[in-house]
């Protein structure tokens, strides 16, 4: 589910004249700090604003007579600002610089139309003429001659800067008269490549453009004026130079009427938001979709107008409204199958774009004769004439994976999967694993990981198109593919998570080094002990089967649980930072209760014992976090690490109180139970006092001259 929370104003705007509701502002950019956001105007001024608090942090303004073409970025670098004015000049300043009298200035040889910056890149400039510079390089060197790329009359009309495997990536779109082009720029090696945009219907427009890019595949997302979101996929593998491919659009989304104006920006995977007038509420609205179900998740009337103007930072939506700048909180919650068939945890793993709908005729290799003969019969599904030949092409890949050598099996796999040219790319996937598991299972020497772990990270694939995947995977211990199934998949059976946290406990210290896992999530707040990872048994002092420490008694106060949690050996993780990573990847997978209980009882002692200090070590960490979340891509919540503490008590409750190494572990979770307990029972005492001077506040019903009441709190 996707919906709007808070809404507020940023911070006003100058009023525009008639016919300039398009100019009120060039741009909102990010910086490096977070909430903080960049705002250039029409005219002449750039200002650093605080979102959270709504207050200018710095304010610059060219002179009277200049004005800002450009709009101003953030040189995550260098730390500093650029902007253009008067197309050509190029200002460069930072936070302590007062006015731009006295920042850096470099005259260009051509106009500029934008410059782009990302975090971690050097920033690219745009010129109106369509070549491509590095900043740097311009600022070496500002009057260099700068190439004509574009045909005379053909204007740049968007572009969006992206990064992905160290690879830079510009995409810019053109006009003209006859029509629009998509213009994709590549940085090493450095390479151009133009198509031609075939327009949806003869006599549409295009209203607005957004974009995003996986696996060398750029997914352009097209407003029409007919009312129609559209995408076109452009693949960023090189094509033949001398040719212009033609792009198709296909509607995935349909508005409620057309639209003369609006705005469309990618929230995420499976989201969209659109900003465009209703004819028939005369009100603009601003909506956002899902692109999957196709249907409207919130919807936010605006009885002023709007611009055709839609920017998005860190889950808030920018746009101009009256003559003010308004901020909209949104969020995107990814919804499953499973929060209505068991356990779903909230993990930020898409879910419907997961497991699409699938062409099951194609799974089971269903013949053409019978897809023809269903046709006649007058079936709503359309023929593809080509079938028979996308199938022979399918069948020739899955060939050669089974006979070709072990080092171009990469090649192949990277080729289907770059372009996804194959028909019913999911069941290609599907397909072309079963083929690499099937042949693995037969050659106990053929292992080509990079190919699993290039299909898994298409996220066309589930654990039912491929059950032996995981199977393999934990016969060879292979626990990154495991970690990237556990990511990926939805349908994963409770059966399989619990032998995947088999493996993840008792896989030995020296293998983990070896493998490659992003612990950069994980790795904020897992510290880990010298010269050991795994915690000592704390030392209970026991005379004469007495111990000091009543566990019955309310002498476990908060005073004592600190004394506990605050022991050198409880500040460190009872595991690695590389294990952490995979035992999260199970604390967030889905489950349902039921199911999996019976499997948990199959762990071995120590096992249940290290996962419960882990449990343990990841609730201190929680608690100590005033939001009870911890920081990550994660998202670990307390929630999560409760069930998973309640699950584990309530599989080998039996086994871990008859355990002489699990007693204090138990006694210290109980301390904890004892000190939320009090906790709540006092915020109970705070609710009954609020509620008695609530009634207070209530007419008073009594009779006579007065009256007198007596309020005892405690």
């Amino acid at each position: 589910m996707a919906a709007f929370c808070e809404e507020f104003t940023l911070c006003g705007l100058l009023p525009g004249g008639q016919g300039k509701q398009q100019d009120r502002l060039q741009g909102v950019e990010e910086v490096a700090e977070r909430d903080t956001v960049l705002l250039t105007d029409a005219a002449r001024t750039v200002t650093l604003y605080k979102v959270s608090d709504q207050r200018p942090l710095g304010s610059w303004a060219v002179k009277q007579g200049q004005r800002i073409t450009c709009p101003a970025v953030f040189n995550h670098g260098t730390g500093e600002y650029v902007v253009v004015h008067d197309d050509k000049v190029l200002r460069v300043w930072k936070d302590d610089d007062v006015s731009f009298d006295k920042v850096f200035k470099a005259t260009l040889s051509a106009e500029v139309c934008r410059i782009h910056s990302l975090p971690d890149t050097e920033p690219l400039v745009l010129f109106r003429g369509g070549a491509v510079h590095f900043l740097d390089a311009l600022l070496a060197d500002p009057q260099q001659e700068i190439e004509t790329k574009l045909p005379e009359g053909e204007t740049i009309m968007w572009s969006k800067m992206f990064m992905e495997d160290g690879q830079l990536v510009l995409i810019y779109i053109t006009a003209k008269l006859q029509g629009c082009f998509v213009h994709t720029w590549q940085s090493n090696p450095s390479l151009c490549q133009r198509y031609k945009l075939q327009p949806f219907t003869e006599h549409s427009r295009i209203l607005d453009f957004s974009a995003s890019l996986r696996n060398k595949m750029v997914s352009l997302m097209i407003l029409d004026s007919t009312g129609h979101v559209c995408l076109s996929r452009v693949s960023l593998v090189q094509a033949d130079q001398g040719t212009e491919p033609v792009l198709s659009m296909s509607s995935i989304l349909q508005l409620p009427e057309p639209v003369e104006v609006g705005a469309l920006i990618v929230l995420d995977d499976s989201y969209i938001a659109t900003l465009a007038p209703s004819t028939a509420k005369q009100k603009d609205c601003l909506c956002i979709w899902n692109t999957s179900l196709q249907t409207m998740q919130d919807c936010k009337e605006f009885t002023q107008k709007t611009c055709a103007q839609l920017w998005s930072y860190d889950s808030k939506l920018y746009l101009p409204h009256g003559n003010s700048l308004l901020v909209l909180r949104y969020i995107c919650e990814p919804s499953r199958l499973a929060s209505a068939l068991g356990k779903a945890i909230s993990t930020g793993k898409p879910a419907l774009e997961s497991v699409p709908v699938v062409n099951w005729e194609l799974l089971i290799g269903k013949s053409t004769q019978s897809r023809q003969f269903e046709g006649q019969k007058g079936s709503r599904r359309k023929r593809n004439p080509d079938s028979s030949e996308n199938i022979c092409q399918l069948q020739v890949l899955l060939s050669d994976i089974q006979t070709t050598t072990e080092k171009k099996i990469p090649s192949l796999v990277h080729r289907a999967v770059s372009g996804q040219q194959l028909p019913d790319f999911q069941i290609a996937a599907g397909k072309m694993m079963q083929a690499l598991v099937i042949r693995c299972q037969s050659d106990p020497k053929f292992y080509p990981q990079s190919s699993l772990v290039k299909l898994i990270e298409t996220k066309k694939l589930s654990y039912s198109l491929c059950p032996d995947l995981m199977t393999l995977c934990l016969e060879k211990q292979d626990v990154r593919i495991l970690q990237l199934c556990l990511q990926q998949f939805i349908d994963v059976p409770e059966a399989v998570v619990c032998s995947c946290l088999k493996t993840f406990l008792s896989v030995d210290e020296n293998l983990l080094q070896d493998v490659v896992l992003d612990t950069s999530s994980s790795a904020c707040y897992i510290h880990l002990s010298e010269p050991s990872s795994v915690l000592p048994e704390p030392v209970t002092v026991v005379q004469n089967g007495f111990s000091p420490i009543l566990i019955e008694e309310d002498s476990c106060d908060v005073q004592m649980l600190e004394k506990i949690i605050r022991r050198p050996e409880t500040q460190c993780s009872p595991v690695s930072v590389k294990r952490a990573v995979l035992l999260n990847s199970v604390l967030t997978a889905l489950y349902s209760e039921t199911f999996i209980l019976p499997h948990l009882k199959d762990l071995s002692s120590d096992q249940v014992v290290l996962f419960l200090r882990y449990l343990s070590y990841l609730y201190r960490r929680c608690s100590e976090n005033v939001t009870l979340n911890l920081p990550g891509e994660e998202h670990l919540s307390v929630t999560q690490v409760l069930d998973w503490m309640n699950l584990l008590l309530d599989a080998n409750f039996t086994v871990l109180v008859m355990l002489p190494k699990a007693r204090s572990l138990l006694r210290t979770l109980q301390k904890f139970v004892r000190v939320q307990m009090k906790f709540y029972s006092e915020l109970n005492k705070i609710e009954g006092s609020l509620s008695e001077l609530q009634n207070l506040q209530r007419p008073s019903k009594t009779s006579g001259r007065y009256s007198i009441e007596v309020l005892e709190l405690y």
